[in-house]
């Protein structure tokens, strides 16, 4: 008796379990807007998405301690996305990274040797617009609400972690 209950308990768990959609995994939607990311570090032992607010103190902390941590970027990859906090007026500072020579650079210069940057009379491309607005996007429907926001998956793992909140990443990878 006791083994027929098991068995319909797990029957019931299996097919009971809602099973995430190909287009809500994280790691898939965190790589199709791979391309807008700005890349830290060259190792291979976590895939690391950061969003970032250019204006947030605690981002800006965060990206201090990624850029001279050499440590951290021979261990990890890191792809910085800017997402805006609804409550600092960062969109054209964002705008203005993205569209410079060296985003690279300019990320470092704005948030870690705190540029000030004269945004007076810029304009932002529809392309940069349109990559912000992928970003975003992709940030609301992994309920992303505070900054700095991580999402970590690690290499030869079938998991990840972030940093706040909960994700649908828990599910097995592919």
């Amino acid at each position: 008796m006791k083994f027929l209950s098991i068995l319909l308990l797990s029957v019931f768990t299996l097919f009971g379990a809602e099973s995430i959609p190909e287009s809500k995994k994280p790691k898939i939607l965190l790589e199709s807007i791979s391309k807008h990311a700005i890349k830290f570090g060259s190792g291979n032992v976590s895939d690391v998405y950061v969003f970032l607010d250019p204006l947030c103190k605690y981002s800006r902390e965060l990206m201090k301690k990624i850029e001279s941590n050499k440590m951290l970027q021979l261990t990890n990859s890191y792809h910085i996305m800017l997402y805006r906090l609804p409550r600092l007026e960062s969109e054209k500072i964002m705008q203005y990274i993205y569209e410079s020579d060296n985003q690279k650079q300019t990320l470092i210069d704005i948030m870690v040797d705190e540029d000030i940057v004269d945004l007076e009379n810029f304009t932002a491309k529809e392309n940069t617009i349109k990559a912000l607005q992928e970003i975003t996007e992709i940030a609301k429907t992994l309920d992303m609400t505070q900054r700095p926001y991580m999402i970590s998956f690690d290499k030869d793992s079938k998991y990840c972690r972030v940093s706040e909140g909960t994700a649908s990443c828990l599910e097995e990878l592919e």
